[in-house]
């Protein structure tokens, strides 16, 4: 009984730590971050929070992991709830990842402090064990409507997650952001158009 109830204390300063961070990342950005104010704003002591993250690049990647599962898990409701075929579902897909990248506190944290603070590599990491099974997902619904031929299932689906963290990037840094999403929407989806016309050319192709 005692290990449990120690392994929850542990576990609710875990999330205390997460969210007093990101509150203090999202208003004063990673630079101007203290660790001093998050464990004050947790109600811990700095060595309870050095217990959890060995330094603030840590807790800011603890933070970055929480907010791409969260606009993760509301891209995969936004999909699910989807009537109508693979196209739709792809285009809802889209849609909510844009909303929630367009958050403040997302924007901060995710597309401006962390791929300065995180190596490139490890964010890329990141971002393919968080979200590429819910683009091979898509990619597999396109597939097996036609709309994509026979390309590389795993190849396919990282060209297409690198594609929309481009087009979301590109909005954080833009005066108009809204401008980049409507672009970056009409660019992907003449990407699966291309793709599909050139998977239905190679079937004519190999029928004639």
């Amino acid at each position: 009984m005692a290990v449990t109830r120690r392994t929850l204390h542990a576990e609710d300063t875990r999330r205390s730590l997460l969210a007093a961070a990101r509150h203090e990342f999202a208003a004063q950005g990673y630079a101007g971050a203290s660790l001093d104010l998050i464990a004050a704003r947790a109600g811990v002591t700095k060595g309870a929070l050095y217990h959890h993250f060995a330094n603030k690049a840590a807790l800011l990647q603890a933070v970055y992991i929480e907010l791409e599962e969260e606009a993760a898990t509301r891209v995969r409701a936004a999909v699910e709830a989807t009537k109508g075929g693979a196209m739709a579902r792809v285009a809802a897909a889209f849609d909510a990842f844009f909303n929630a990248s367009a958050d403040p506190i997302y924007h901060r944290i995710v597309l401006r402090d962390a791929p300065v603070v995180l190596d490139r590599s490890q964010g890329r990491r990141l971002d393919h064990a968080i979200g590429l099974d819910l683009v091979i997902d898509l990619i597999e619904d396109l597939r097996r409507e036609g709309l994509v031929g026979d390309l590389p299932i795993m190849m396919t689906a990282r060209v297409f997650l690198a594609a929309v963290c481009e087009v979301a990037m590109s909005a954080a840094d833009s005066d108009d952001p809204l401008a980049i999403r409507r672009d970056g929407m009409v660019v992907l989806a003449s990407m699966i158009e291309g793709v599909r016309l050139a998977a239905a050319a190679a079937a004519s192709a190999r029928a004639s």
